[in-house]
């Protein structure tokens, strides 16, 4: 995962998490008809006997909110389900907000240049106060603070670095960027900010110039639309072949998915099963929907439907592609529309549901695992991943480099996915 990009947007939650952070499905205050009791009758009296052991003989002072938070979320931890998570009303609120492709901060995506041993900018968000600030795209953040309070980088280390830049919208980021040898001073105000889930060029390997490579880096509210206007923009400059890389994608949201792949498919298509724990059945299909409110981007009108089926493209996936990004691959394989080049993706064929606690009085939420999903047609591939059609792993060189950093000509995976482009015509 110390290739995939820190989104940060200012407002990050780090890579080595973003796997078990990821939502596979989200609806708010629904139990799918089942009766909660309000006084379940499970025997939690030995965690009684030790708050009251606690509260009679400790020598300090209990703090009942970190107290609780602390217990709910070690019930989680106990139940066995590895993408179980309970949100604090602050923590939803923040979850909610990526999920719908927006959160608080300046605007930038970076990563960790271990060379100069800096915060590297690798891309600035259109509209973003980033942006009308001059911060540039190559600008290394070498200083956290300005001033007498600005403290280095390299001594505070990536990730504390990384947690001093975030703050509450309305606040001001400040940073000290060097740019060709010169120190340039930041002071920027947070506000929310629409975060990149995808990212499309021209191939700049010679002789491919007409492919269009897109990166989807996450299935998120706001993905459909980036990636119809990233590919849309790549066919008004000439390209006739695409590569969709999913490289490093952890997943996302199911209507989120669904959008992106009913360009691909026909109408009634299948796009994913769904069992539950009894082992009932059900299927998703690809139709016209309108969706509102945050999920609006992910409507589907007549016109997505199979926009772009007659496209020449190949995936690319690797072992950090999971739960949405996998389904994307094995659906596309399913149908045969694409070839996939890489390695084995993560194998996540689990789905969560996310439950809102506002309707039992509180103020956070559950995010459990509720159901086993399937692609179209091709068997699960939960704990086992997907096989690619061409093996190829990354060149041994490149395995601790940045993928952010690996150009075209250096990236062997992207060359394999091309080469077998123009070995199909």
């Amino acid at each position: 995962m110390n290739k995939k990009i820190i989104s940060i947007l200012m407002a990050v939650v780090v890579s080595a998490t973003v796997l078990s952070s990821c939502v596979f499905g989200m609806w708010d205050d629904i139990n799918n008809g089942i009766y909660i009791e309000e006084n379940p009758t499970t025997d939690f009296s030995e965690l009684s006997l030790i708050d009251q052991l606690f509260r009679a003989y400790s020598l300090f002072e209990l703090d009942e909110e970190a107290l609780m938070e602390a217990v709910l979320k070690g019930y989680i931890e106990g139940t066995g389900d590895k993408y179980a998570e309970y949100f604090t009303a602050e923590e939803y609120e923040r979850f909610t907000s990526e999920n719908g492709g927006e959160t608080v901060g300046v605007g930038i995506s970076v990563i960790y240049n271990a060379d100069e041993n800096c915060i590297e900018i690798i891309s600035v968000v259109p509209d973003s106060p980033a942006l009308a600030a001059g911060v540039q795209p190559g600008d290394y953040i070498t200083y956290v603070g300005v001033g007498e309070n600005r403290q280095s980088v390299a001594e505070l280390g990536y990730t504390n670095a990384l947690d001093l830049l975030l703050g509450e919208e309305g606040t001001k980021a400040e940073f000290v960027v060097t740019r060709k040898g010169e120190e340039i001073e930041f002071s920027i105000t947070r506000q929310k900010v629409e975060s990149v889930s995808v990212m499309s060029r021209v191939c700049s390997i010679a002789g491919y110039e007409k492919v269009g490579i897109v990166k989807i880096t996450e299935f998120n509210l706001t993905t459909p639309e980036q990636f119809e206007k990233a590919v849309d923009d790549l066919l008004t400059k000439g390209c006739n072949k695409f590569v969709f890389d999913v490289r490093y994608n952890p997943g996302g949201d199911l209507e989120s998915i669904k959008a992106v792949l009913a360009f691909f498919l026909n109408e009634g298509d299948v796009v994913i099963r769904v069992a539950d724990k009894n082992g009932n059945e059900t299927s998703q299909k690809i139709e016209v929907v309108t969706h509102s409110g945050d999920y609006a981007p992910c409507s589907i009108e007549k016109s997505d439907i199979g926009k772009y089926k007659d496209l020449d493209f190949a995936v690319l996936a690797n072992g950090s592609t999971a739960s949405a990004a996998e389904l994307f691959t094995s659906a596309l394989m399913d149908y045969k529309l694409s070839v996939t080049v890489g390695t084995t993706t993560y194998g996540k064929g689990t789905m969560q549901t996310t439950f809102s606690l506002a309707r039992y009085g509180y103020g956070g939420a559950l995010k459990l695992t509720t159901k086993y999903y399937f692609p179209p047609f091709s068997d699960s591939y939960e704990g086992k991943g997907i096989t690619p059609d061409i093996e190829v792993e990354l060149d041994e060189e490149l395995e601790n480099v940045n993928i952010y950093k690996i150009t075209d000509e250096q990236d062997n995976q992207l060359r394999r996915a091309i080469e077998e482009l123009y070995k199909s015509n």
